[in-house]
């Protein structure tokens, strides 16, 4: 089967569409990734729990928040 890269008119006009749907998408798909991550990191500070898997997840906490901002979105802060 042969893949159609060049699209037509239609194609064309919902592509502002499409690209909106997508930005509101990944925005909340990195707000759900704060949410798990805030989550565990809670988890391992309450138990006590090994500092460098906490550090870690701050690491990924503040990529998700850099990753959120590139796309101009509003992100939930989880620390």
């Amino acid at each position: 089967m042969a893949c159609n890269f060049h699209g037509n008119a239609r194609d064309a006009a919902a592509a502002p569409e499409a690209a909106a749907h997508a930005r509101i998408a990944v925005s909340d798909w990195l707000e759900t990734q704060a949410r798990v991550i805030g989550y565990w990191r809670d988890v391992l500070v309450a138990a006590g729990g090994n500092l460098a898997l906490i550090e870690a997840l701050d690491d990924h906490a503040r990529f998700l928040a850099e990753a959120s901002h590139r796309g101009e979105g509003e992100f939930l802060q989880t620390q």
